[in-house]
């Protein structure tokens, strides 16, 4: 039996609410963070509330990541239906050309770190889409899903 017969005809993942709820819990760090840090210093004060604002974005972000029905990934037979942060997405599998995992570099130096997106390619001029997430899967996984659900009904 292959992997294809035992995909059932749709699947739902989510996004991974441990990560969310972390990210979520260090925006209220970071907030802690910041305020301690203004003070009777222009430059501490200004670097307090700059760290304020990037915690509140953080925390504002969870909220609507997690907010129940905001984000998802359906895979059936009409396609990659996307919603994320409550905007939706369609893409039909007799669009898309291919997939692959995309390599975001981020810094420089010692603090140098990738992130992995799962991307596809799309009919006629092989334009680049890259899922905002894993919903709950590795980068490899979920790429291995969306190809089985193309191949079968692609």
């Amino acid at each position: 039996m292959n992997q294809q017969e035992l995909l059932p005809e749709s699947i739902t993942l989510y996004p991974s609410k441990i990560k969310w709820v972390l990210v979520l819990l260090f925006g209220f760090f970071l907030i802690a963070l910041g305020i301690s840090l203004i003070g009777d210093h222009d430059s501490e004060t200004l670097l307090g509330l700059f760290i304020c604002v990037l915690g509140g974005f953080m925390i504002l972000v969870s909220i609507l990541t997690l907010w129940p029905n905001s984000s998802w990934l359906k895979l059936g037979p009409d396609g990659i239906r996307n919603k994320v942060m409550f905007r939706k997405f369609h893409y039909r599998w007799s669009d898309i050309n291919r997939f692959g995992i995309t390599i975001v570099q981020h810094g420089t130096g010692l603090s140098k770190s990738n992130t992995e997106f799962v991307s596809f390619w799309m009919k006629p001029d092989d334009q680049l889409r890259s899922l905002s997430g894993c919903y709950g899967k590795q980068p490899e996984e979920l790429k291995e899903i969306l190809e089985s659900y193309w191949n079968r009904y692609g």
